[in-house]
């Protein structure tokens, strides 16, 4: 049984480590131009959603979508977000205020598994909004 458990877990860090290889490729290709686009969105309940995409050679190879309360005149304050850094597409249950507040999703192994992840990242940042800020849109 312990020979099960150890090629179980041998096979979890391959794929977690080829993973981060292969994400790294797309995070920063070095002979390929990277278009950076950010899109905030004003919500009425005086939230924001901002969308950054990060595209290279019309392929999305990385996004972060993030929901954001206003502070005062200036100031947001991240609440939640998704995003497909470090070789995972996770959340940030509390929007970076703590040190463990990551949560891995699914594992990367290619700008395919960004774009399959993007609207799934968008439907939990616009579902934690509505149920923590009454769904104003």
């Amino acid at each position: 049984m312990a020979r099960k458990q150890e090629r179980m877990h041998n096979a979890k860090r391959a794929r977690a480590n080829r993973a981060k290889t292969e994400f790294s490729l797309y995070e920063a290709p070095n002979d390929l131009a990277l278009l950076e686009e950010t899109y905030p969105t004003d919500l009425v309940c005086g939230c924001r959603i901002v969308q950054r995409l990060v595209s290279s050679n019309f392929a999305l190879v990385y996004f972060a979508i993030v929901w954001a309360k206003k502070v005062d005149l200036e100031t947001w304050e991240e609440q939640y977000s998704c995003d497909t850094g470090h070789g995972h597409f996770h959340e940030h249950v509390t929007g970076h205020r703590k040190s463990n507040d990551a949560r891995n999703l699914r594992p990367l192994y290619s700008h395919v598994d960004v774009q399959e992840c993007f609207d799934r990242g968008y439907d939990l940042v616009q579902d934690r909004h509505d149920r923590n800020c009454g769904g104003g849109h």
